[in-house]
């Protein structure tokens, strides 16, 4: 931690209490070039404000929210949560995000108390270079821009600089490039220690958005010159995420993304964060609207190959 001890900016998460179980953001970002603000913010602020209406010990274990419309960035987002059940295990909330009167937003979340359990299991992480000997956002940018022979996007660095959460992009071999697959390194800007557990699950689930449904394009390679595709709309239609283990949200975490399937205009995305140490602590998942046009004339899917069918075959197509 010694290269993260920077004060950090709890402006992203802040919430201003305006009634009873209501709270208003004070901090929105829109993305250059989205259509709306940045689904990851409105999925953290909204797990800060159900936990707000939680005593400790109780920690989220689960979350699962739907986009229901675009938010705007001219106009803060307010946050009523309904106290829906409140065990000795398990708690939940119901969060309804509005603005100008009009959900955009709803989400569930479960919260439990910690127990020990002597039943458990994981996937292994994936072995990948270090954080620290991997290129930073901005150099990553600059370096992608240049080879696809593009003018660097200084705008767009300059917006990747202010947010709460740096990433390191881990390179995939050339026999890789092309599958639905990613990785990256990720951590938030600064010194979270003074900060309770929520706020760092809060903080991960904002960075959990970050190169999500994306990774359903990677095997139409639309970033090549030579691609036979165009994206015509990339828009989250939900986002679940797991909470298994705790964590450090400003200590380095990796990202593991997988995309199983993309037809009928939407994309399935997956995902793994891991600790340092290997551990496995949450798991997400996304749908998204994955609309696009062929340059040519494909039009049978990709297949691609899981773990489990390199284990046991495939089946053949009929």
């Amino acid at each position: 931690m010694a290269d993260n001890k920077n004060p950090f900016n709890e402006r992203t998460l802040e919430l201003q209490e305006v009634g009873p179980d209501t709270f208003l953001s004070v901090d929105l970002w829109r993305p250059k070039g989205n259509r709306g603000v940045f689904g990851g913010q409105v999925i953290g602020q909204a797990m800060s404000a159900a936990g707000k209406t939680i005593d400790s010990p109780y920690r989220c274990n689960s979350f699962h929210c739907y986009f229901l419309a675009a938010g705007s960035n001219d106009e803060m987002i307010a946050y009523e949560v309904r106290r829906i059940r409140q065990g000795k295990s398990f708690c939940s909330r119901l969060v309804i995000a509005k603005q100008s009167g009009r959900v955009i937003f709803m989400a569930t979340v479960s919260f439990q108390r910690p127990e020990p359990s002597v039943l458990r299991h994981q996937y292994a992480m994936p072995l990948v270079p270090p954080p620290d000997s991997l290129l930073t956002r901005e150099e990553h940018e600059r370096r992608r821009r240049e080879r696809a022979g593009k003018m660097v996007d200084t705008e767009k660095i300059t917006e990747y600089n202010t947010l709460p959460v740096e990433t390191r992009h881990i390179p995939l071999p050339s026999g890789q490039r092309g599958l639905p697959i990613n990785a990256i390194w990720l951590r938030a800007k600064g010194d979270m220690s003074d900060l309770g557990p929520l706020h760092h699950q809060s903080m991960l689930a904002y960075a959990s958005d970050f190169g999500f449904i994306g990774t359903s394009l990677r095997p139409f390679q639309l970033d090549q010159p030579d691609t036979n595709y165009k994206l015509s709309m990339l828009v989250s239609l939900d986002h679940t995420i797991w909470f298994h283990e705790s964590f450090r949200a400003d200590d380095w975490l990796l990202y593991v993304i997988e995309s199983p399937r993309a037809a009928s205009g939407r994309g399935l995305v997956v995902g793994r964060i891991y600790n340092q140490e290997g551990v496995l602590v949450a798991s997400t998942a996304q749908e998204g609207v994955v609309r696009g046009s062929s340059l040519g004339n494909e039009d049978e899917a990709l297949e691609f190959t899981s773990e489990i069918t390199r284990a046991h075959g495939s089946k053949p197509k009929l």
